[in-house]
């Protein structure tokens, strides 16, 4: 079994390059040629369901950056500047804080600057996650104590998901960051808000100043394509929505809605399978921020930890409390960021292509 990632910024081919299975794709197969037969004539649906094809196929798709990435670039900034924010609004100078995002703080210290590289751990194929050591080490001080936003969700990685306000709010509510949702959001998350959401346009990668002046604010227009599709959970992980066959409700072949996996009519004799899906330039903008993308990896359904985890198939996809546990099946390292850019206002819709190889 061989693969290949192909990716595309707008038109432009910027990767094609051979990726790395890991040890989670020998499990699988062993997890394929070890499932008794039997379960399915169990009466039990869910015992039943363990045999179901779908447990033992790519289910999702996610990607990293370097583990310095979530200490540093926009989280930095962002809390820098929420600091220097508070104290101005403690001293009662109005105007601070409007819809646009932190526009009228003249703190050219804090603007944001592109393209930063990381170093990345080597690929490692007994790795379970894409990056070590991917904790957001902000704290926010409740009660004269400063209390680690890690404490609230762990990193797993990659990328999160907390910027869409259904998700920030639902993961803070109760907690003692249930003040601070927002903020949490923009410290946690990597992903903007969907189009449809109401005021997404102003959410996220807005409150970073750009080069060229403090005030100098990049304005989103496209929202992110897999938070409008809701096809992306908590954990970053964007989940399978079709294969040949399409699904109901969405159309075919349509991969900024999700993950896309197809495979033409020669699959008996090649036995190529393509796995595609499309970030927007919003996307790609608010990844920049933080951090980039140096890692990508397809996921399947961790049969075992779902079940640890109370969980019985069918595993049904959810953007909140997803109950499907993944497991890494390959990866792609790359040394230069996917989302590297030299004119921040030329942003364009990234587009993976990841073809594996089974004969």
């Amino acid at each position: 079994m061989r693969g290949e990632v192909e990716v595309w910024s707008g038109d432009k081919l910027v990767l094609q390059e051979p990726n790395m299975l890991v040890d989670g794709a020998g499990e699988l197969l062993a997890d394929i040629m070890t499932v008794s037969p039997s379960l399915s004539g169990v009466e039990d649906f869910a015992t039943s369901s363990i045999v179901d094809a779908s447990n033992y196929t790519i289910q999702a798709i996610s990607f990293g950056t370097g583990s310095e990435a979530f200490q540093k670039v926009g989280r930095d900034i962002y809390e820098q500047k929420f600091n220097k924010i508070r104290t101005v609004i403690n001293l009662q100078v109005t105007g601070v804080l409007n819809t646009a995002g932190w526009k009228t703080v003249d703190d050219k210290d804090n603007v944001y600057q592109p393209n930063q590289g990381f170093l990345v751990e080597a690929p490692n194929p007994a790795g379970r996650v894409l990056s070590e050591n991917s904790d957001v080490s902000s704290a926010i001080e409740i009660d004269s104590i400063d209390v680690a936003i890690s404490s609230l969700y762990p990193g797993n990685g990659q990328h999160v998901n907390f910027m869409p306000s259904a998700i920030r709010n639902h993961i803070t509510q109760g907690t003692d960051f249930d003040t601070s949702a927002e903020f949490v959001g923009n410290l946690m998350g990597s992903y903007p808000a969907g189009a449809s959401e109401t005021g997404s346009t102003a959410r996220g990668a807005l409150y970073y100043l750009e080069p060229g002046g403090p005030q100098a604010v990049k304005t989103l227009t496209t929202g992110s394509y897999p938070n409008d599709a809701s096809s992306m959970d908590i954990s970053g992980f964007i989940t399978m929505i079709m294969s040949s066959v399409p699904n109901p409700g969405y159309p075919f072949a349509n991969t900024q809605n999700g993950l896309c996996i197809s495979a033409n009519s020669a699959f008996a004799t090649n036995g190529t399978v393509e796995y595609s899906t499309k970030l927007s330039k919003d996307d790609v903008h608010s990844l920049n921020v933080f951090g980039g993308i140096y890692q990508m990896g397809l996921w399947t359904i961790d049969m075992k930890q779902s079940l640890l985890n109370g969980n019985t198939p069918p595993f049904e996809f959810r953007v909140l409390d997803n109950p499907r546990k993944y497991k890494l099946f390959c990866r792609k390292t790359v040394s230069k960021d996917l989302t590297y850019i030299t004119d921040y206002n030329q942003y364009a819709d990234l587009t993976i292509k990841w073809r594996l190889h089974f004969l």
